[in-house]
This record gives structure tokens, sequence and C-alpha cells, in this order.
């Protein structure tokens, strides 16, 4: 009985030192960005989707249901589903309310511009070789008084990304 006493006082000991709280004020907390890199866009948008989220892009507000169900029947009734979106993109380039970005701001601030505009159409940043591309297409372009941000905006618009989701 007076064996167990000390082994019982000895594993008591080992225990409460082997107990030790860990001094850690540190949460690791990972920054992460907003906005998808590498997005796997393998959906494709439904008609009333694609009107909706361009028209959300273009004018910076919602389409009405009546206005979404209109055009709806209009891309049902076309056979080929890319030449009726390019109408309609077209159609919502030549409005007076389309919310566009100045082509100064464009040639100015091309990379914020390009940085915006891949936000706004695919929802992700540009990769370096899209940046890269896009800055030296536009200074190509920057004596050439025909094109504007319109041109830009049209080509994301009707892109294969742009159609997925």
């Amino acid at each position: 009985m007076h064996i167990f006493k000390p082994a019982l006082v000895l594993v008591f000991l080992i225990g409460i030192s082997a107990c030790k709280k860990k001094d850690s004020n540190t949460y690791e907390v990972v920054d992460t960005s907003s906005y998808g890199d590498n997005l796997n866009k393998d959906k494709s948008k439904s008609n009333i989707e694609f009107h909706s989220i361009l028209s959300t892009n273009l004018f910076q507000k919602p389409s009405s249901i009546n206005e979404l169900s209109r055009t709806d029947r209009v891309m049902q009734s076309c056979g080929d589903k890319s030449l009726i979106n390019e109408v309609i993109i077209s159609n919502y380039m030549n409005s007076a309310n389309v919310k566009l970005p100045s082509r100064k701001m464009m040639t100015d601030s091309t990379e914020r511009f390009i940085e915006e505009t891949f936000i706004r159409f695919f929802i992700r940043r540009p990769t370096e070789a899209e940046k890269t591309w896009f800055t030296n297409f536009i200074n190509a372009n920057k004596s050439n008084p025909n094109f504007r941000p319109e041109l830009v905006y049209t080509a994301f618009a009707a892109s294969d990304e742009y159609m997925f989701y």
C-alpha cells in the first residue's frame, strides 16, 4: 500500500507538469481575395440570367420582370443564341442610359480600366498575361478615335466566358 501512494503521487505530478497552457495569441487568418482567380465556369446562363446580368452590368440597375420576359421570348424565337445575344448587346450599347467609363479613363488609367472591366464582367481579376495583352491592345489603339470603351465592353459581353457561370 505504501508503494501505491508514491506511485500515484508521481503519476499525478507528471500529469500536472505535462499539461501546460500553450501561450499563443495568433489566429492564423489567411488573406484571400473576394474574387476568384481561376473559376471553373461550366454552366451556361439561361436567357433570363444572361439578360438580367448583362443589363445590370451595363445600366447598373436590374431589369423589370416584364422586360426580362419579353427578351426571353425574343431569344427563344431565334435559333442562333450567340447571334441574338450579340444583337441584344449591340442594342444596349446604343442606349443613352448605358454606364460606360470615359475614353480618357480607358487610355489614361489603362491598368485600372482592365481590372475593373474583368471584375465587372467575369467576377475575377485578370491574369498577368491578360493584363499585358489588353494594355498593349489599348495602347496600340490610343490614336484611333473610333476605339472606345463600348467596343471593349461588347467584346467582354459577347465572350464565351461571360456566357457561363
